[in-house]
């Protein structure tokens, strides 16, 4: 079983934006991050045989979680330019991973939506991730994972309410408008 440790931390100070955190657990927080990123590479690979790329599974798991929406709104989600974005869609379509139609209220609009492969692909995905991530968590011992369980919410608000208004972040994307009859 692995433990959290509690070595002494080190207060670090940068312009005062993270105040009383310690290099260590920045260097954590990278560290998992790293890994979450990985697994879900080794995921995507390994249900598509290479088929779609990281950022295109973001696009599907995108389109799957939050709904229909044009392409420009996509584009700022996955934090990539309009070119890459239509490039990006170009590929997922020709592959029957999405679809384009117009929206019903604004025929000026093309909204993109996932399709049912697509969206198979999105839950295996999901699933491979889980299953993973649940044998590292199995690692832990109990201490560690119910600790993890009462300081996770803290941390998922934290990134909450700090995403929006962290210096270089952009504001939260834009919905499309409902397409009638959307599911």
């Amino acid at each position: 079983m692995v433990s959290l440790g509690t070595r002494p931390r080190k207060p670090l100070f940068l312009g005062g934006a993270v105040a009383g955190s310690s290099e260590e657990l920045l260097d954590s927080m990278t560290e998992v991050s790293r890994h979450l990123l990985r697994l879900m590479t080794q995921c995507v690979d390994q249900l598509t045989d290479g088929e779609v790329s990281v950022t295109q599974y973001r696009a599907l798991a995108a389109l799957a979680q939050r709904g229909p929406r044009n392409a420009s709104v996509l584009a700022e989600e996955l934090v990539v330019g309009r070119p890459a974005a239509t490039k990006l869609v170009d590929r997922l379509v020709r592959r029957g991973l999405i679809r384009r139609r117009k929206h019903p209220a604004d025929r000026r609009q093309v909204i993109l939506e996932v399709t049912d492969r697509g969206r198979e692909i999105v839950r295996a995905v999901q699933q491979c991730r889980r299953r993973r991530l649940a044998r590292v968590l199995a690692e832990l011992d109990p201490s560690a994972r119910e600790a993890l369980v009462r300081d996770m919410p803290a941390l998922l608000e934290a990134f909450a309410a700090g995403s929006a208004g962290s210096p270089g972040s952009r504001p939260p994307a834009k919905q499309a408008p409902s397409p009638v009859g959307a599911r």
